[in-house]
């Protein structure tokens, strides 16, 4: 189990790791292309299109990563006022209807991924295959559904429903 417990660890920490990555890399793209527009008056046409496709890889893989720290969007108020055994199967009972939700939205991810793969769809500016864009709309689904479902275990295995908004650094 301590096994399974460190490759979940190990994933957490590239999630990090990527989106980091990701954001310094927009960061860097951006400052340089106003530096050129307004230091020289030249412009990258590509870089607005480059971090805009950074951004929704951002987004994809962030989505998880709140899942995980339980601080995704969410209307708690009302959970508050129920008891524990019926928040905890309302909890369970969300976490499922999200998965179900973001396995539609990984399939049909994938069929746009495929469809535009085989349509030859390119990028404006960089000239890339659209389905890069597109990649992320499954692998951030799957990722979601692996920390909805890493969360539903605790959750069970602990006999304790799990704190909305909470901002611990640790699943």
């Amino acid at each position: 189990m301590t096994v399974l417990r460190n490759g979940v660890k190990v994933l957490y920490k590239i999630e990090e790791i990527v989106i980091a990555a990701l954001i310094m890399i927009a960061t860097v793209v951006l400052f340089s292309n106003v530096v050129l527009r307004y230091g020289f008056a030249a412009n990258t046409s590509w870089a607005a299109e480059l971090i805009r496709y950074l951004m929704i890889w951002i987004t994809f893989i962030g989505m998880g990563l709140c899942y995980r720290r339980g601080i995704h969007v969410g209307i708690d108020f009302m959970l508050n006022y129920l008891p524990k055994k019926t928040k905890k199967a309302l909890q369970l009972t969300v976490n499922a209807l999200s998965v179900v939700f973001l396995g539609f939205l990984g399939y049909y991810g994938w069929e746009l991924v495929q469809f535009s793969y085989g349509t030859n769809q390119i990028t404006p500016s960089l000239e890339i295959g659209i389905y890069w864009v597109y990649a992320i709309i499954p692998i951030g689904s799957a990722l979601s559904i692996f920390h909805i479902i890493v969360l539903s275990i605790e959750m069970i295995k602990s006999g304790e429903e799990l704190e909305l908004n909470r901002m611990s650094e640790e699943p």
